[in-house]
């Protein structure tokens, strides 16, 4: 029996999608900071030097603690 799996995760075996995604929805829930466009710009390049040193996508994520 195929079971068709909807999901917003891409690129992960459909056994990882279910974590991903219940990750996803806990992040959504969390206090992002309100941070300046520069600090945005700062992060965002910050992002592109990890993703290139390391060779895989890189994302960072300001949360208000």
């Amino acid at each position: 029996m195929s079971t068709k799996i909807h999901s917003t995760v891409t690129e992960l075996p459909a056994s990882c999608k279910a974590s991903a995604e219940r990750m996803a929805r806990e992040l959504a829930k969390e206090d992002f900071a309100e941070i300046t466009e520069s600090c945005r710009k700062q992060i965002t390049e910050l992002e592109h030097t990890l993703s290139k040193e390391l060779g895989e996508n890189i994302a960072l994520v300001a949360f208000r603690v």
